[in-house]
């Protein structure tokens, strides 16, 4: 059902509820304020720019942020629970809302910092290979002259030093990326592995849910690494001839803006829902600006791009704690005492709403999750503000949690509704079901009976059509008529009454 016709529709002549769509339920908007200095002016810009909702740029450049504030930060929630920085994040909008435009926009500076290290990398890159291919040769001719030796320990003498020259062959650095748009679960494994755990999976485009449901391995999805890298919990993958592949803390982070089509039975999907794949999301569902846009906009002024680019990088150049070992890892983030009370107080919001009859009782794996991404997010905040500076030596503060947890308070709605969309919520996903039968046969008034004979493979009873009719008469879609009872027997079938002024738009 068109949105727009729902608007367009005439006010009820009767008294009926709200009309509360099935996709996007009187979504609360995302206030840009909550994102800090140069983040929050570029995004407003951006927004501008691009007559855009403000939540396609925000949800953009926070995973952009994310992605730099992941390679060197984590955050101690307290002592014993850690969480890493790197957040996945879905905005979903129709076609033709410049979501490309935006992501490019706000991924600028990933691609520009790549850019810039390949050609400072570049004469070193070509010496060291120049050198290893000169040892190569004389491990290669040092071998040949000990196959061709006849005094035995003359041969086992250059078969050492042959041995000992492939030991000492130079590694070739690898030219540093940060961020890619298409990769099979197993080349992001490579990839992870290759530049410092940490990559971003950045697509306008709804691809990487067919990778992760196996488009390239006969449809049997590969999730445990993908997985993983949310958390950063270790991971070893072997595979066939090829060397294994071992990840200590492994950081991705995710930014998609796909169609809403592309969400739409995805909980169906096997192991997306099961395995917690899908409750990792932070989803956004903004309203479409298409046919309200002035299209005269102003341009992001050049000292607002300038300071993005700028914040960008500098997170992107903090130095990497050392432990002992000498090896890198994240600095850690510690919570003030004010901060950690308001994560907490959160926290345990959100606990209770997953008791049974609450709001979040069907949404446990999202709602689990949910303080966690909280922390992150904070962490991402935290980052932006202290970009120029030490973020690790500044606790984060609770004007940073709040501005956090009043983004995850926007989020949580957008991603239940999304969640609703992808058939998470069984009620409202049947109420869908029957409501694609009515407006397909534009329906006006029919039976229970009527609806039950024509959804029987759907519904096996009709005590379960009838929830699904009572989610659709919650919403305002539909009026149920109990029939009077009159007289002994069965009674008359319930008749269902369509919205009069969506059923006055189908004539």
């Amino acid at each position: 059902m068109s949105a727009d016709l729902l608007k367009s529709a005439a006010p009820p002549p009767e008294d009926w509820p709200a009309l509360v769509p099935l996709d996007a339920p009187n979504l609360p908007r995302l206030d840009l304020a909550h994102l800090p200095g140069w983040a929050g002016d570029y995004a407003r810009a951006l927004a501008t720019d691009t007559e855009t909702p403000p939540e396609l740029a925000a949800g953009m450049i926070l995973v952009t942020c994310a992605t730099a504030t992941a390679r060197r930060l984590r955050v101690m929630v307290k002592p014993g629970y850690f969480e890493p920085c790197n957040l996945w994040a879905v905005v979903a909008l129709p076609p033709g809302n410049r979501k490309s435009a935006v992501q490019s926009a706000a991924t600028a500076p990933l691609v520009a910092w790549e850019r810039d290290q390949s050609e400072i990398m570049e004469p070193e890159i070509k010496r060291i290979t120049s050198e290893r291919k000169t040892q190569e040769a004389r491990a290669k001719e040092t071998r040949s002259k000990a196959a061709r030796e006849k005094n035995a320990n003359k041969a086992k003498e250059l078969a050492a030093e042959a041995a000992d020259l492939e030991a000492d062959l130079p590694d070739i650095p690898m030219q540093p990326q940060i961020w890619t748009s298409d990769a099979t679960p197993e080349r992001l494994g490579s990839l992870l592995a290759e530049h410092g755990e940490c990559m971003a999976w950045l697509s306008s485009e709804g691809g990487v849910f067919d990778l992760l449901q196996g488009r390239y391995s006969n449809g049997i999805p590969n999730l445990d690494l993908v997985l993983k890298a949310h958390s950063g919990d270790p991971e070893r993958v072997d595979r066939g001839s090829r060397p294994a592949v071992y990840l200590r803390s492994p950081r991705l982070s995710i930014g998609l803006s796909p169609q809403p089509d592309v969400l739409r039975g995805l909980a169906a999907k096997p192991g997306f829902r099961g395995r917690g794949l899908l409750g990792r999301f932070l989803y956004l569902l903004p309203p479409s600006p298409l046919g309200f846009r002035a299209l005269q906009s102003d341009p992001v002024p050049e000292g607002v791009r300038d300071a993005y680019t700028t914040g960008i990088r500098a997170m992107l150049d903090w130095e990497p704690a050392m432990d002992e070992h000498g090896t890198e890892r994240p600095h850690l983030l510690r919570l003030s005492p004010e901060a950690h009370a308001e994560w907490h107080a959160f926290a345990k919001a959100v606990e209770v709403q997953m008791q049974p009859g609450r709001e979040l009782e069907h949404f446990t794996d999202w709602a689990g999750k949910a303080p966690g991404a909280a922390a992150r997010l904070a962490g991402a905040l935290h980052g932006i503000r202290h970009a120029h500076g030490r973020p690790w030596e500044a606790a984060i503060t609770a004007e940073t949690m709040n501005d956090a947890l009043e983004i995850m308070a926007v989020i949580t709605r957008h991603s239940l509704a999304a969640l609703d969309m992808m058939g998470a919520d069984p009620t409202i996903a049947a109420a869908r079901l029957v409501w694609d039968w009515i407006e397909r046969g534009r329906l006006a008034r029919f039976t229970v009976r009527e609806a039950f004979n024509a959804l029987r493979g759907t519904f096996p009873r009709v005590s379960k059509l009838r929830d699904a009719l009572d989610a659709l008469e919650e919403r305002g879609y539909v009026e149920v008529i109990e029939p009077p009872r009159d007289g002994p027997g069965r009674p008359p079938s319930p008749t269902v009454r369509v919205r009069p002024e969506i059923a006055r738009a189908w004539r």
